[in-house]
């Protein structure tokens, strides 16, 4: 009777055994929750912003030098110029301009009375200002500009040689000066382009022989300038 019971209860302990096991296997078990993969994007801002206005261009361009073209009741001439923007409305400018001078009835396809070459060199410092700068695009930037300076005044005779004639040049300095007004036109930050309209005022004291027939004590005159040049 004993061991009936004792292997009745080993039937018993073994079903538990069983039962337990198939429980537990019969549970899932969760994989643990993956961890948040990290953002390794990474971002870069410029140094200075990629689309800039005209007056951070023109800030970061104050200075410009370029070259002239003129025409005037003399004929042609040119020059060259130095610039420097202090601010969006004010520049000033040291310009160099070479030309000529002749009389009022002198006629250079009947000079047999020429004698003499008229050259005209005025150095000027001037200030620009610029006008109507909130009513007009940056297009077009028109200024008033007055200068003075002094003007080498030179006369080379004409009998001779262009060159030659150089050897025996007559010179004087004198005062001078001009007022006028024009416009730059463009958006290029590395050049621009401008015409103007000048008004010499250069008094000489004294007179220039030109021909025999007349000579010049004033060699003031209305000038036509087209100029372009390049910022930095």
């Amino acid at each position: 009777m004993r061991s009936r019971f004792n292997i009745f209860l080993g039937f018993i302990v073994v079903g538990a055994l069983l039962f337990a096991l198939s429980a537990r296997a019969q549970t899932p078990i969760s994989p643990p929750a993956p961890k948040p993969k990290q953002d390794t994007a990474m971002i870069f801002e410029p140094s200075r912003p990629l689309i800039q206005s005209a007056q951070e261009i023109a800030r970061a361009n104050p200075n410009t030098w370029g070259f002239t073209v003129a025409f005037s009741d003399y004929g042609f001439g040119g020059g060259m110029f130095l610039g420097h923007s202090f601010n969006p409305d004010i520049t000033a400018m040291l310009i160099l301009d070479v030309g000529s001078a002749e009389g009022s009835r002198e006629v250079d396809l009947l000079a047999v009375n020429k004698i003499n070459r008229i050259f005209v060199l005025p150095l000027m410092a001037s200030i620009q200002y610029r006008v109507f700068r909130t009513g007009l695009s940056d297009n077009l930037r028109p200024y008033v500009t007055v200068g003075a300076g002094p003007v080498l005044a030179m006369t080379t005779p004409y009998s001779e040689d262009f060159f030659t004639a150089f050897g025996n040049e007559v010179s004087k300095v004198i005062p001078g000066g001009f007022v006028g007004f024009g416009a730059n036109f463009g958006n290029d930050p590395k050049g621009n382009f401008g015409a103007s309209l000048r008004y010499f005022i250069i008094p000489y004291p004294g007179s220039l022989e030109s021909t025999t027939t007349e000579s010049l004590t004033n060699l003031s005159g209305l000038f036509l300038t087209a100029s372009y040049g390049f910022n930095f």
